[in-house]
């Protein structure tokens, strides 16, 4: 199908007829689509309208690509406009486009449309190392971010797990490298919000992403096989995690406060097979079996109704979960112990293991004996679990707050110091308690 290959030569062969007009508007298009997201050059080619023309993105697709994907859903003849624009909550390794349609009779319909992106991420280390990255050292990235992008456009495909609350998915095609450009067009969540990251989820919203997850355990207990062959744990998940150290290091550095706690955990982070240990293989070793986990649970993959209307604050309660990249099987604590760690205070976080988890431990138990499915599975085995998958994410998130500092720093000074501060001290509860945690589950590990 002609929407599957990438859209620059699906316009090479439609303008052949006018070699001349042929290049010119190709160099354009390239010249485009080489920006870095110009909001400026989206909305200047949207007013003089051509969908053969108009970049959706930086990565070769176009307008007349979008409206063919869609297909039934738009009219096209009746559209007059079609306007793009760069999110500012573009991922480490995804860019993220809203268009808005704009039709004749003055409605209007608005998309996102989210591609693989390999700079992000490389801007994102050259602002924490702050060195520059040689020129391609972003194709690194590519092998892992093909598999990632594909598991999330197989994920959309799949029959819709009950009471999952998730975007609308319209259209998604995968990423073939020199083939075809991945893509994913999906709902529009304007209006939703989330926290950010140098903020706390408190207890009632951990319990509102609580009620979503249920049913992802749900279905996981006796899960269709097609599941489980499609998104196996995913090693590259580990390669991440194990090669973190140097960016640790460096945040640590920068904050002396925290080389004494270092000190205590060092060790571990050099020690790959401990990372497959505990997060790979540690519910396993309790006889727990394998349930799907969204894995990467945090802060911007959390979207929340507001307040009120038109407010940036978020209520209580959780209106989506976007970004199923990391989709995977694996142990039914790790979204929670990813979440606890990344997102709560260490008060919010203690409290939600103490008493949370064994509250989410009997909902489950209930709900799973009501739609007739056993869950092999006891309260004990629930928090050991959870103790042993910690370990691996109370390791992995100074590297994630050392970034976020960098990528999206305050305004004032200040304001930035107190973040940080309030951040160090997360970082030092979890480095405590999962010291706590080796020492009940791993005592012959020699810290």
């Amino acid at each position: 199908m002609e929407s599957n290959v990438v859209a620059l030569n699906r316009e090479t062969r439609r303008w052949k007829k006018n070699v001349f007009h042929d290049i010119l508007k190709i160099l354009q298009l390239r010249i485009l689509s080489l920006r870095s997201g110009n909001i400026r050059e989206h909305e200047f080619f949207s007013k003089k309208f051509d969908r053969e023309l108009l970049p959706i993105g930086r990565h070769g697709l176009t307008a007349g690509w979008l409206i063919e994907s869609l297909g039934q859903l738009l009219n096209s003849d009746a559209i007059k406009n079609i306007k793009c624009s760069q999110l500012g909550s573009d991922g480490f390794v995804s860019q993220i486009m809203r268009v808005t349609i704009e039709f004749s009779n003055h409605q209007q319909k608005r998309f996102i449309v989210k591609m693989p992106e390999t700079t992000n991420i490389k801007a994102a280390l050259e602002k924490t190392t702050q060195k520059k990255m040689p020129e391609g050292a972003d194709e690194q990235f590519i092998g892992g971010l093909t598999m990632f992008f594909n598991r999330e456009v197989e994920f959309y495909k799949m029959d819709k797990i009950p009471g999952l609350r998730l975007p609308k998915c319209y259209h998604s095609q995968s990423w073939k490298l020199g083939k075809t450009t991945g893509a994913i067009v999906m709902q529009d969540l304007r209006g939703m919000v989330s926290v950010p990251y140098y903020e706390s989820l408190n207890l009632q919203q951990v319990a509102s992403v609580g009620s979503q997850m249920i049913n992802l355990h749900l279905f996981s207990i006796g899960m269709p096989d097609e599941w489980k062959e499609k998104f196996p744990f995913p090693m590259e998940l580990i390669d991440t995690v194990s090669n973190m150290t140097d960016i640790v290091k460096l945040y640590v550095s920068r904050n002396p406060v925290l080389a004494e706690g270092f000190s205590r955990v060092e060790k571990m982070y050099t020690d790959r097979e401990l990372f497959v240990r505990v997060l790979r293989d540690s519910h396993k070793s309790l006889g727990i079996d394998d349930f799907l986990c969204h894995g990467d649970l945090w802060f911007y993959n959390l979207m929340w109704l507001p307040t009120v209307s038109g407010s940036e604050t978020a209520s209580n309660h959780l209106g989506a979960i976007i970004d199923w990249q990391n989709v995977h099987t694996g142990s039914i604590t790790q979204d929670f112990c990813h979440m606890f760690t990344f997102c709560c205070d260490t008060e919010i976080r203690r409290q939600a293991e103490n008493v949370f988890l064994p509250y989410y431990y009997n909902q489950l138990k209930t709900k799973a004996n009501n739609a007739g499915k056993k869950l092999n599975l006891t309260l004990n085995q629930f928090l050991r679990a959870y103790r042993r998958n910690f370990i691996a994410h109370a390791l992995h998130f100074p590297f994630i707050a050392s970034i976020m500092l960098c990528v999206k720093p305050a305004d004032d000074e200040n304001v930035q110091k107190a973040r940080n501060e309030h951040l160090i001290e997360r970082v030092l509860g979890a480095w405590e308690d999962a010291v706590q945690a080796m020492h009940e589950e791993y005592p012959e590990y020699s810290l």
